[in-house]
């Protein structure tokens, strides 16, 4: 599909993680043949919640990773490669860095969130987050750094022990076969204080089988080059203690991406709110979903499946107003909640059923390569996996 011989003004898509890509992949299949265009600043299209095993060899980059191009050409939309700068909301029109302008009928703003280093001075200086490929190159190579030298014995420090730094921190354990000591740092009293009981569970004895350590009601007060200060929460305790580390990962808090397009429609929070229909209060034609907007009185988590059914239930509201019906409010319903607990283990509740282990892993990894976006590709990564455990 040529961008220069559009027969109608298309749908934009801006922001391909999970809500723009569900938003768009709906659409196709609702399609009335108006045109769909996906803008993004990567190339490819990222499954985070399978960036741990691309970390440790268990899946390939193009099973993680696939590129937009690729699924452009076998869904039928047409992919820029770009960064949307501006938007005119009274023409309808947007504007990206390379100048490129787009007439729309309808614009999804969909363009994430990313690592927040603002909480500390010089803490981006020092430390990565697990969110995109670059996170992903920096932590493979501080892997082997470890692996290949007797001299690095200082441990890696994981800041936050929800999801991705308790799934995180026993994938390195792994990784580095419990040479350095793995610190898991949180303000809280608890990991995982927002999963199922029966994950958290596993979770603390996958922790107590490795080599890793865990400080709640702690915070890094101050960090430099070669050592971290971590202070308690609570202040009558007030003990302070220095690590020395050889990395620190930060998954204590996330932002929303700073693009213009967003700060157009964002409030003091940085986040842009929405009604009960996922549009932009002042403006019909624009949807916004994923973990970058809030809605009064509806409240949901900010996960992928929120994002996924926000991006569904975005198509179908589309279709609605383009054809003059009653559109849906949102609704979430919560599939359950998959954790992976390091090599070859993970963790599952959802729809009644609890189970650990293996199995759990394997079903964990076939249940998200179904998810992947595009039949092809779901089917390529589906078949490399049964053949490659025969």
């Amino acid at each position: 599909m040529d961008l220069n011989n559009l027969k109608s003004d298309p749908i934009v898509v801006v922001g391909g993680g999970f809500g723009g890509l569900s938003t768009v992949q709906a659409l196709l299949a609702q399609s009335d043949g108006t045109p769909i265009i996906l803008i993004d600043q990567s190339p490819r299209f990222l499954f985070k919640p399978l960036l741990y095993e691309l970390l440790s060899g268990e899946l390939e980059l193009w099973e993680v990773a696939p590129k937009y191009s690729a699924l452009a050409s076998e869904l039928g939309f047409v992919f820029l490669h770009g960064c949307v700068v501006e938007i005119d909301e009274i023409e309808q029109k947007l504007i990206t860095l390379s100048g490129i302008e787009i007439i729309y009928s309808q614009l999804v703003i969909s363009t994430g969130v990313t690592t927040d280093f603002s909480l500390l001075e010089n803490l981006q200086d020092y430390a990565c987050g697990f969110s995109n490929l670059n996170d992903f190159r920096i932590i493979k190579k501080l892997i082997n750094k470890i692996n290949n030298s007797s001299e690095c014995t200082n441990p890696i420090v994981i800041a936050g022990a929800g999801p991705t730094g308790v799934e995180l921190a026993c994938k390195l354990s792994d990784l580095v076969n419990n040479r350095v000591e793995i610190c898991l740092i949180d303000k809280g009293k608890e990991i995982l204080s927002q999963s199922k009981s029966f994950n958290r569970e596993k979770a603390i004895n996958a922790i107590a089988n490795r080599n890793i350590k865990i400080y709640l009601e702690h915070y890094i007060a101050s960090l430099n080059k070669n050592f971290i200060e971590l202070s308690t929460v609570e202040i009558e305790r007030n003990n302070s203690l220095k690590i020395n580390y050889s990395g620190l990962v930060w998954t204590a808090g996330l932002k929303p991406c700073s693009l213009l397009l967003a700060d157009h429609f964002s409030d003091t929070n940085k986040k842009i709110k929405v009604n009960k229909f996922l549009q932009i209060n002042e403006n019909q034609n624009i949807f916004c979903v994923g973990d970058m907007i809030f809605c009064e009185n509806y409240p949901f988590p900010s996960s992928a499946q929120v994002a996924m059914q926000q991006g569904f239930l975005t198509a179908q509201n589309i279709v609605s107003l383009r054809e003059g019906n009653k559109l849906k409010s949102f609704q979430f319903e919560d599939l359950g909640e998959m954790l992976s607990l390091g090599i070859g283990n993970a963790s599952i509740t959802g729809y009644g059923v609890t189970l650990a282990g293996p199995l759990a892993f394997k079903i964990r990894h076939l249940a998200y390569l179904m998810r992947m976006p595009g039949f092809s590709q779901s089917l390529k990564s589906l078949g490399s996996r049964l053949f490659s455990q025969q």
